[in-house]
């Protein structure tokens, strides 16, 4: 008799162990779950909003880019980032956030010529006249 009472406490607390362990993993798993949903409908957005009705999508943001004829590098110095939020941004792996988005705003509105003197690209200009050479210079 003992000994039977001795295993059915034995199973009880291992019952009583597991059930506190199904607890906690059930826990676990409606975090997981919810962190899930949150990327997912992160994903599921279009992009992030950069004013009324035109939202930030990596589609846009290449095409701003291509319309403007910058690399990632100079596009990344006009908006203040690095090539590689350029490249993340377009790729939509990440989204641009914050300052960023305000910034993205702010080339949208800019023309090209604008945009490429604040990036500090010119383009070379051609003055009338010939050109001088060293031996025409000297005579």
């Amino acid at each position: 008799m003992q000994k039977t009472m001795r295993r059915l406490r034995r199973l009880q607390r291992q019952v009583k162990s597991l059930r506190l362990e199904a607890r906690a993993q059930r826990r676990i798993v409606a975090g997981v779950e919810r962190r899930f949903s949150r990327l997912k409908s992160r994903v599921l957005r279009t992009g992030v909003s950069a004013g009324p009705g035109r939202p930030l999508t990596p589609q846009s943001i290449r095409s701003l880019r291509e319309r403007l004829g910058m690399p990632r590098i100079e596009f990344a110095k006009l908006v203040g980032v690095s090539p590689g939020s350029i490249f993340g941004w377009e790729t939509g792996r990440t989204l641009p956030r914050g300052r960023s988005v305000a910034r993205l705003r702010d080339v949208r509105k800019m023309g090209v010529r604008a945009a490429r003197g604040k990036a500090g690209r010119r383009r070379a200009r051609r003055r009338g006249g010939r050109k001088t050479t060293r031996k025409t210079a000297r005579r």
